[in-house]
């Protein structure tokens, strides 16, 4: 970062008040880009802005690519997300496949931040493929990066574990910070889930100082992930440092899903229950108003375990059936778990969940089944897919439940 930001006072030299729209925006994404992993949030807002819309503007694939980024930088997903698409179609059709790839690490992203796990798990696939299929190591790197993130962010700790063994030698040896960084943040994901507060927060904090990998805007979105860890640890003083430094970036850019797990985390740090409450409240209705489903379940399973811990069971449950719907409906299986222990601790017996219908398959269930349709042994799938071989075993006897069917044959005739 240090020659970046040398990059960037070299490239503010340059600027011309006759140049062209490429250049401004390049000249705009230093500023703004700069002004972000100096944590300087407030100025890079509108450096940005002015990057996005040029973006916009011009036709070629890479500006769009570096708006996609600006876009997804300033928390605004959508429009990321778009770009990033407008990027990938533009890049096939002028016969650049090389910047294929790079436009689905945003489409990935974006997707992310969307809360649109499925989507952003194709697209870092299909990322993958391409840039493995070119010889693009190190962004087929930032593709398996992104991919153990989404595994950990389900509480899938065996495929994330896969992916991350496949990329730490090269990302450490390359010296790449991004990937590594999303790799720190996939562990810690993975010590949350399985309720290891002390190894998360090991984790974050080596990442926050540097240690290793780091990278400026990986540490700020890993943050709600820092404070839950803290609080965990009984750490308070440490998660509330922590959030300050959020706080400012959330603010700054106004992106609703930071606001919300900002309010998340004031709610895991209120001393008082009206305090909690509000804040949990909050984070809930912001969740809600973005469309973040996944982010929501999660948020109402920790709020129901801080009403479940202060004597209030009948509003957690509420939570928490809203909760375990949302996590089934991911494929989210360990956090559904989770789910099914707290409501049977707020004295609630938990019902199976629904187990008939095609339609009712989770996106990862009908890509199986559709691989399976076309002959692919198990161990092929969990290659294509970037899977366990015990998921693929653990989805395809879940796929034969629910389909009631008895054989890999009869579930490839469903599927033809």
């Amino acid at each position: 970062f240090p020659g970046y930001f040398a990059a960037a006072r070299k490239a503010a030299r340059l600027r011309r008040p006759d140049d062209t729209g490429e250049l401004r925006l390049m000249f705009e994404h230093f500023e703004g880009m700069g002004a972000t992993f100096a944590g300087r949030h407030a100025q890079a807002v509108a450096p940005l802005r002015r990057v996005v819309r040029l973006g916009e503007a011009l036709a070629d694939p890479l500006p769009k690519i570096w708006a996609s980024q600006a876009a997804y930088t300033l928390g605004e997903a959508q429009q990321a997300h778009r770009l990033a698409a407008e990027a990938a179609g533009a890049a096939r059709a002028r016969g650049c496949p090389a910047l294929v790839p790079w436009a689905m690490v945003y489409l990935a992203l974006s997707a992310l931040l969307l809360d649109r796990h499925a989507a952003a798990r194709s697209a870092s696939l299909e990322g993958l493929r391409v840039a493995e299929a070119a010889g693009q190591r190190n962004c087929a790197i930032d593709h398996l990066a992104i991919l153990a993130l989404l595994a950990a962010l389900q509480g899938d700790r065996e495929t994330a574990a896969l992916r991350l063994r496949r990329i730490t030698d090269d990302a450490e040896a390359r010296q790449l910070g991004r990937p590594g960084a999303w790799s720190s943040w996939a562990s810690a994901c993975v010590d949350l889930a399985e309720a290891r507060p002390a190894d998360a927060l090991d984790r974050l904090r080596r990442m926050a100082a540097g240690t290793g990998c780091a990278n400026p805007i990986v540490c700020a979105l890993s943050a709600p992930h820092f404070v839950e860890a803290a609080v965990g640890c009984g750490r308070r003083a440490v998660a509330g440092r922590a959030l300050l430094h959020f706080d400012r970036w959330a603010q700054g850019t106004g992106s609703t899903r930071r606001l919300a797990l900002s309010h998340r985390c004031h709610g895991l740090l209120a001393d008082t229950s009206g305090s909690c409450d509000e804040h949990f409240q909050e984070a809930l209705r912001l969740h809600r108003r973005d469309n973040a489903s996944l982010e929501l379940a999660r948020t109402e399973l920790l709020y129901a375990h801080r009403l479940r811990r202060s004597r209030r069971p009948g509003i957690a449950r509420d939570l928490l059936r809203d909760a375990l719907q949302i996590f089934q409906q991911s494929d989210a299986v360990h956090w559904a778990e989770l789910a099914r222990t707290e409501l049977r601790a707020a004295g609630e017996a938990v019902a199976p969940g629904p187990a008939s219908g095609k339609g009712e398959l989770t996106p990862q269930q009908l890509r199986i089944c559709r691989l399976v349709a076309q002959g692919a042994t198990n161990q092929e799938i969990a290659t294509r897919l970037v899977l366990s071989h015990r998921t693929v075993e653990y989805h395809l006897r879940n796929v034969f439940t629910r389909l009631g069917v008895r054989s890999r044959v009869e579930l490839a005739v469903l599927f033809r």
